[in-house]
């Protein structure tokens, strides 16, 4: 998988993808993930990617003309299954959607940043718009790292363990069971007796009735859409 982050501050994204599993699903060959300088696409000397809005108001705007430079430079050398803008108003990011994205082979991120982007990239240039919550931050940079991360993760070979993220939080709609590990008493606080006994039916029957019951109590919603 090939992931293109088009952003104006390729520096807040150099750490999150230069250590763990993200590193490591590059290092393996598995991903591979570029960042581009949008004032790279720039068109005039100033280097400069954003201007005043049309009609006033507080705040400037990313412009159309170095974000499709950049996104139809990338197009020429190959295609993209998805074009996603991170935007506080878009679809927010579930489990689901990072599964279905995982299986892409190639995307684009844009993120954006001051009062957000002319309105014609979002209308002719972007295939789908993600948000990671009700909540506005200063630019779209963590965001993106946020659903690179979430997708990566995903992809056959990355986890030691293949299985891991198959019982993660949010597949199937339920919250993970509780986990323990050594010693099997601290202080007064025991692992309980079933993690214990080595009955592998038995143990796996606990855990998928914990994950109900813990869904059912923190998180109503899902409880409902996983009883249909």
């Amino acid at each position: 998988m090939r992931i293109d982050i088009i952003t104006v501050l390729p520096e807040l994204l150099q750490g999150p993808f230069s250590a763990s599993i993200l590193k490591r699903a590059q290092d393996k060959g598995l991903a591979e993930v570029h960042l581009h300088n949008l004032r790279d696409y720039s068109v005039n000397k100033q280097k400069s990617v954003d201007d005043y809005a049309y009609g006033g108001g507080a705040g400037m705007v990313m412009c159309i003309e170095p974000i499709d430079n950049c996104i139809t430079s990338l197009k020429a050398e190959r295609e993209y299954d998805e074009v996603i803008y991170m935007s506080p108003d878009g679809e927010q990011l579930n489990q689901s959607i990072s599964n279905r994205l995982s299986l892409k082979k190639n995307l684009i991120l844009l993120c954006g940043h001051y009062k957000g982007v002319d309105e014609r990239v979002r209308q002719h240039l972007i295939t789908r718009e993600i948000s990671i919550g009700d909540y506005v931050l200063s630019g779209g940079e963590l965001a993106a790292a946020v659903v690179t991360d979430s997708i990566i993760r995903l992809l056959p070979g990355v986890l030691n363990d293949e299985t891991s993220a198959l019982t993660d939080s949010f597949q199937d709609n339920l919250i993970a069971p509780p986990v323990y590990t050594r010693p099997a008493a601290y202080k007064d606080w025991t692992v309980p007796a079933i993690l214990r006994s080595g009955d592998l039916k038995s143990i796996e029957k606990w855990r998928h009735d914990e994950s109900i019951e813990r869904t059912k109590e923190r998180r109503p919603e899902l409880h409902k859409k996983y009883s249909k």
